[in-house]
């Protein structure tokens, strides 16, 4: 045990002194107030014998510095030196514990420095113990005296509750929760108990009701914890709950993990460390520390027992020499004056008095009782016997001690009471400062007193398992710490612990245990039963069970010295063939006064051989009449041929006579244990040593064999041989040191051997039967080394799939704890990507040959990526150290594409430059993408592949997205990915070195750029649009998909609601550069006419913008239809002074109205008569039209007024009562529509 848990703890070791644990606490322990207990009827459950959980500044601790100890005799007679020496191991934890050799005091202590800062845990299980229901008392003895240090069981109380008030309808209960677990460092209230975070729930007995309608008779918070690592309930201090009692509720979950099997020892620390101060928790130390340290200041008094041996002091330096001071020393005084002053130089006399009186004195000091004190810093513990081991009487003895006190009241000296600064009696006024004064006292019974006793059951029928003194004589310092106004008086403490304390153990075990179920009759047994025993280790062979049957022979002869030497009568070997196989027999000695042997002796002829003595001799005793030599205590040197071996016995007296002769053989190695039981074997760099006996032989025999161990095997815990892979033994060149003790080389056992759970063998000959046997010995946890990598299994392009599964395959890997996937070069990834073991989905075969990890479970992205820059190795760390693989790869997942964003417009992706788009892709594992490309909608490529390469500028690549900023970067070949009218839709692809990802289907878009206009051609070839004849040819870019082409007028402004041609109405798409509008394709053309040079303009629109034709004269022209007239004459023409009957207009009556259709694209009009001539010949604008001319909104209607003919040419409007005048209509495109003939007239009807 001496090296348990060192290395495989080495990690948590560096991780407590380097890394600053979170953080643990303490709760102390003592008296509290009646009010504390309860509240309106309902009890809290603080119902410990030593009192419930204390604030800061009023716990309770011992100012003594030395505490003594003793066993009665009922304990002596039950448990034997056994019993004793397992209650002196934890004292000598905790004395060691105050005072070592790295410091002296707890105010020395260092908690990070000195091993306590990571020692969470410092238990083991013996296996043996727990199936055979064995406490061990040295465990139970140290927390039952951290208990009485002033520490309390954190699981119990750190949570508790203080009060209890109800609403107004008294429906609920608000009870008020206290936490008063405090942190060792900064002293602050906390959750965590030895790095343990924990919660707590309210337990109660009321029945469950819809608001309160019975009270509960008690009510507990109890603490609870989800914790998985294994240092939860850990503390010393919470030992003594392992029996159940002194509790109201039944415990969920039992708040200590001390029980049966369950031992401390500081060499199962955490933190480094492992001397017996070690086997204290971080939590138990850190409160030990903090109530007993120098500077924790409280008013106290000391124990009633403590006299005064040397008084304080309070008078300064340079008063000494005038006043009779109060310190210890006094100098020889030939006047025979009261002395304690310091001798002077010539007749010097205070001035003022008399030479030969006495001068004035002080009244005799006395000892400081009450005052401000700080802790007593350390205390030891002190073993006082009684006059034997039967323990009659208590051996008194004393002890003196320094007392250190804070005083701030100053001295006065009697009849000199004259303290006006400049007086010669002025001593100055008092400052608060420490002053010391001898102390001691007699101790006339032991401070604490172990009892063994029958304790009889609980009220339920349960067998008692100890008792202690409770803390009836503690002393509560409250009213001298609060002050001179008493304000609270529900508070208890500080205070001083007092004793004598008495811990009494039951003798449970004695007798046998008979069950009765009611039968007729039981036949009995011979079975005994005990509950106490000494685990010394997690071994079968490290438990001494109580009452020991031997003990009663040895402690009779402890008090009753041997008269007479011992007597041989019968010697025995178990096979009782004369000759005894070491190893494997017990050598059993018959005859008398034989508990009073101190040593044994075997010898050849009259030369000794063997000397056996010391404390194990006792071991062997059984009683006055028998001894019992075990396997295992006969060495090599003692063996011999048959009947050439004798045995002598001695004790104080002298020896016995020689025993018949026997022959001692060797017999086979026994193995009990090695260096590396229940720890990792490093078979590379360590060797192991081999514990037992038979490792040597004299070779008497020749069934004994080779002279040394020669032969090994190893094998699994069943017993199936691993080691060597022939099936047989292994030859080896062992190192012998001793028939008990060999060491098996580095490198002895190779890589088969890996595993969990392994038991070595040994032989000293390669036949299997010479093997040592497979007795019940603690196996090696594992066998392992610096793990290896030797294969993966990446994908063809040596990638790590993270989403699929792998298999790592090596040497070593049994004892992986964290795989680690880190840079090429060897650094850690930010954040560092890793799985501690045992984690799931990992699993890791036993003979560490492989390590298999589920898909998914490297789940973080951190590793991904591509290229060189981006390469990464697998490290795994065990128990030994780490790999060191040369492997390289990149790290990758499926990509998946779940939603686009970004789009200006719903599903259209604007990919320009300027005014384009900035799409996000959103997904997973899209940090592995290399290419992003625009594809059809079914997922084929495009002509020219349009893609993007990643990683570039423009493109931000996350795992969960990836931003294309176009204005920074554009797809190449993007023009190849525009969408038409007859590929319409695409889906972004995305690559990467696995599968091909493509958005989803539902999210596909359309594509392109929005339009630019360069020119445009009418079938005319002229810049008059015939709307109603000519195709108009526009040809630009971003045509792809155009969705309209409207007629504007010069500002680019709507002129007519609806107008624009579409694909419906003819407009066609030849290309990405060109459309057509076919003639005729406008909507409400009509209204769209002008004749004015450069009048309109076209607006083209398109999914991903719009864009206007130039207003010059590549992009502006007119606009006309030919214009026609009414087929009848009598609807051509109409007006006030026209008369359809008689078809004619008479000048006089009015205007003249022309119906018929497309007159806004009249550019010219004439009056004319049928032989051509033209009277009047204007060019207008019917948009703007002279004065005389009107034109209407929808272009079918011109009037002229009598004043615009007047004003011209009269003659026109008379044509003699002929049928002579007409009227012809130019467009801007020289399209003509001509009337027909009517009779004009200026004649007054």
């Amino acid at each position: 045990m001496g090296n348990m848990k060192r290395l495989c703890l080495v990690w948590a070791c560096l991780f407590g002194l380097w890394a600053a644990p979170k953080a643990s606490a303490f709760v102390m322990v003592g008296p509290m107030d009646p009010a504390e207990l309860a509240s309106g009827g309902i009890d809290f459950n603080y119902t410990d014998d030593l009192g419930g959980p204390k604030d800061l500044k009023t716990f309770f601790r011992w100012n003594i510095p030395l505490l003594t100890y003793a066993f009665d005799a009922s304990f002596m007679q039950y448990f034997g030196l056994e019993g004793r020496d397992a209650v002196k191991e934890a004292f000598t934890s905790v004395n060691d514990f105050f005072h070592n050799n790295e410091y002296s005091g707890v105010s020395s202590l260092e908690l990070t420095t000195h091993g306590f800062r990571s020692n969470y845990n410092t238990t083991w299980l013996n296996t043996t113990a727990k199936n055979a229901q064995v406490i061990d008392i040295k465990s139970l003895t140290l927390g039952l005296i951290i208990n009485h240090l002033g520490l309390g069981n954190p699981y119990r109380y750190s949570f508790g509750i203080h009060s209890t008030s109800t609403n107004s309808a008294g429906t609920q209960i608000n009870f008020n929760v206290r936490l008063r677990n405090f942190d060792p460092i900064t002293y602050k209230p906390t959750s965590l108990i030895n790095n343990v975070a924990f919660s707590y729930r309210l337990i109660h007995d009321a029945p469950p009701s819809v608001g309160v309608t019975t009270l509960p008779t008690f009510a507990d918070m109890e603490e609870f914890t989800t914790d998985t690592t294994g240092n939860a309930w850990t503390s010393l201090s919470a030992i003594t709950d392992a029996f159940y009692g002194n509790t109201a509720i039944f415990w969920t979950e039992q708040p200590t993990l001390f029980g049966f099997g369950v031992y401390y020892d500081g060499k199962n620390a955490m933190g480094g460390h492992y001397e017996p101060r070690h086997a204290l928790t971080y939590d138990d130390a850190g409160g030990l520390k903090y109530l007993y340290r120098t500077n924790n200041y409280v008013y106290e008094g000391l124990d009633p027992n403590v006299v005064l041996m040397v008084p304080a002091n309070f008078l300064p330096t340079f008063a000494i020499p005038v006043f009779p001071g109060g310190g210890g020393r006094i100098y020889p005084d030939p006047t025979g004056i009261q002395g304690s002053y310091v001798p002077r130089r010539n007749a010097g006399l205070i001035p003022g008095l008399p030479i030969t009186s006495s001068v004035p004195v002080q009244a005799p000091p006395a000892l400081v009782d009450i005052a401000m004190r700080g802790g007593i810093n350390k205390i030891q513990f002190q073993e006082q016997q009684f006059d034997s081991f039967l323990g009659i009487n208590f051996t008194a003895t004393t002890h003196e001690w320094t007392d250190v006190f804070v005083s701030t009241n100053g001295q006065n000296v009697v009849n000199l009471n004259d303290t006006t600064p400049g007086a010669s009696a002025f001593i100055g006024v008092p400052t608060l400062k420490h002053f010391t004064q001898q102390v001691g006292r007699a101790i006339f019974q032991p401070d604490i007193l172990f009892v063994a006793d029958e304790l009889g059951v609980s009220p339920d029928g349960i067998p008692i398992a100890f008792n202690r003194t409770d803390n009836t004589v503690w002393v509560d310092n409250y009213t001298n710490n609060l002050g001179p106004a008493q304000l609270l008086t529900t508070n208890v403490g500080p205070g001083s612990i007092g004793g004598p304390i008495q811990y009494t153990f039951t003798k449970l075990g004695q007798g046998f245990e008979v069950i009765w179920s009611g039968e007729a009759s039981v036949v009995g047994n011979t079975n005994t039963y005990s509950l106490w025993g000494h685990i010394k280790g997690p071994g079968p062979n490290d438990i001494v069970v109580f009452p020991n049957d031997a003990q009663m022979s040895i402690l009779e002869n402890a008090i009753s010295p041997a008269t007479a030497v011992p007597v041989i009568t019968r010697i025995i070997d178990a096979g009782e063939d004369n000759r005894l196989t070491r190893t494997q027999e017990n050598l059993i000695i018959e005859g008398s006064n034989l508990a009073s042997v101190t040593a044994i002796q075997i010898l050849n002829g009259n030369l000794v051989l063997q000397t056996i003595q010391g404390s194990v001799v006792q071991t062997f005793i059984n009683s006055h009449n028998q001894i019992i030599i075990p396997p295992g205590h006969i060495n090599e040197t003692a063996e011999g041929a048959d009947g050439t071996r004798t045995v002598v016995l001695w004790n104080t007296v002298g020896k016995s006579d020689a025993s018949t002769a026997i022959g001692i053989a060797t017999g086979v190695p026994v193995v009990t244990g090695t260096s590396r039981d229940r720890l990792n074997y490093d078979r590379v760099e360590h060797n192991v040593d081999i514990y037992g006996y038979g490792f040597r032989s004299g070779q008497a025999f020749t069934d004994d064999g080779n002279a040394t161990l020669t032969y090994f095997r190893v094998e699994s815990a069943d017993g199936t041989m691993v080691f060597p892979a022939d099936g047989n033994s292994s030859a080896a060149t062992f190192e012998i040191k001793s028939d008990t003790h060999a060491v098996l080389p580095v490198n002895a056992i190779t890589a088969i051997a890996d595993g969990s759970n392994r038991r070595l063998r040994i032989a000293r000959g390669p036949a299997t039967d010479a093997l040592s046997s497979t007795n019940n010995v603690a196996l090696i946890a594992n066998i392992t080394t610096t793990p290896t990598i030797s294969n993966l299994s990446l994908d063809s392009n040596n990638n790590f799939r993270r989403d699929e599964a792998m298999t790592i395959s090596g040497t070593a890997l049994n004892t992986a704890r964290r795989i680690e996937l880190i840079n090429s070069d060897g650094s850690s990834l930010d954040p560092a990507t890793y799985l501690d073991l045992p984690y799931p989905g990992v699993s890791v075969d036993d003979n560490g040959s492989r390590i298999q990890i589920s898909s998914n479970t490297f789940l973080t992205s951190t590793a991904d990526g591509n290229g060189s820059a981006n390469l990464r190795i697998f490290k795994i760390f065990n128990s030994v150290g780490a790999s060191d693989s040369n492997t390289t790869f990149n790290v990758n997942a499926q990509p998946t594409v779940l939603f686009l964003a970004g789009f200006t417009a719903p599903f259209t992706f604007n990919r320009d430059a300027v005014t384009g788009d900035n799409v996000t892709l959103t997904g997973s594992n899209l940090k592995n993408v290399t290419e992003i490309q625009l594809v059809d909608e079914n997922g084929s490529d495009l002509s020219g592949t349009p893609s993007i390469s990643v990683p570039v500028t423009g493109v931000t690549v996350s795992d969960t997205s990836i931003v294309i900023n176009t204005k920074t970067v554009q797809f190449g070949n993007g023009t190849n990915a525009d969408s038409n009218t007859t590929s319409k839709w695409r889906r972004f692809k995305l690559l990467s070195a696995r599968d091909a990802a493509l958005s989803p289907q539902n999210l596909r878009f359309q594509v392109g750029t929005p339009p630019s206009f360069t020119s445009f051609a009418t079938t005319g070839g002229t810049s008059n649009y015939r709307r109603d004849s000519d195709t108009l040819t526009i040809t630009g870019t971003g045509f792809g998909l155009v969705t309209s082409a409207e007629i504007v007028d010069v500002n680019g402004l709507t002129i007519a609601a609806n107008s624009a041609a579409n694909t419906t109405s003819g407009l066609a798409i030849d290309s990405g550069t060109q459309f057509r509008v076919p003639a005729n394709s406008f909507f409400n053309a009509n209204r769209l006419d002008s004749s004015g040079a450069n009048s309109r303009r076209l607006k083209i629109t398109t999914p991903f913008g719009v864009v206007v034709s130039d207003n010059n004269s590549t992009g502006a022209f007119t606009i006309s239809a030919t214009p026609t007239f009414h087929a009848n004459l009598s609807t051509s023409f109409a007006g006030g002074g026209y008369n359809g009957g008689s078809n004619t207009y008479n000048w006089n009556d009015g205007k003249l109205t022309l119906n018929g259709n497309n007159f806004l694209g009249v550019e010219t009009i004439r009056f004319e008569d049928n032989g051509s001539d033209t009277y009047i010949n204007v060019s207008f604008n019917p948009h703007a039209p002279p004065a005389g001319l009107i034109v209407n909104a929808e272009g079918t209607q011109l009037t002229v007024t009598k004043d615009f003919i007047n004003d011209r040419n009269a003659s026109w409007a008379s044509s003699g009562g002929n049928a002579t005048r007409r009227i012809r209509l130019t467009s801007a495109a020289d399209q003509n529509a001509t009337s027909g003939l009517i009779i004009t007239s200026t004649t007054t009807n």
